[in-house]
């Protein structure tokens, strides 16, 4: 806020000193780029209060997507989802990465970049699938425990 707020006092100021100079129509151009600014900062902080969790147990996936309208929590079985990566419907669109099971799906990681959509995709492959595919998972008993 306080970024915004200076920036609006700096661009105005700015058209001020020309207005005063007899420049007047530079005045509805400093408002609308103050306005596009602020339109865009409050996209930006609206989006950042947007998160998801997974967390991966040896018999199931839990999913927790935080947002300005709360969480919403999915539960899925380990052994029976699957994990799938889907390629853009356009040339330059992005991927769906979903956790499917038993008819049901869930989109996970919208706000991850191509690359790292691509990542967290081979990385929950490896952890989640069929009883004989996921690997056990290795608990690190050092993390957090302050003696070891």
């Amino acid at each position: 806020m306080l970024l915004f707020v200076s920036t609006c006092l700096f661009s105005m100021g700015f058209a001020l000193f020309f207005v005063l100079r007899g420049f007047w129509p530079v005045l509805p151009f400093a408002a609308l780029e103050m306005l596009a600014l602020g339109l865009a900062l409050q996209a930006s902080m609206r989006r950042g209060n947007y998160s998801q969790t997974v967390l991966i147990t040896d018999s199931q996936i839990s999913l927790v997507t935080r947002s300005r309208h709360g969480a919403q929590k999915q539960e899925f079985a380990r052994h029976w989802a699957k994990v799938r990566l889907r390629s853009p419907p356009r040339r330059h669109g992005t991927s769906l990465l979903t956790i499917e099971s038993r008819g049901r799906a869930y989109e996970v990681g919208s706000f991850l970049t191509e690359e790292d959509r691509c990542r967290l995709a081979e990385r929950l492959r490896y952890l989640v699938g069929g009883m004989n595919e996921s690997p056990p998972l290795e608990i690190d008993r050092t993390v957090g425990d302050p003696f070891r």
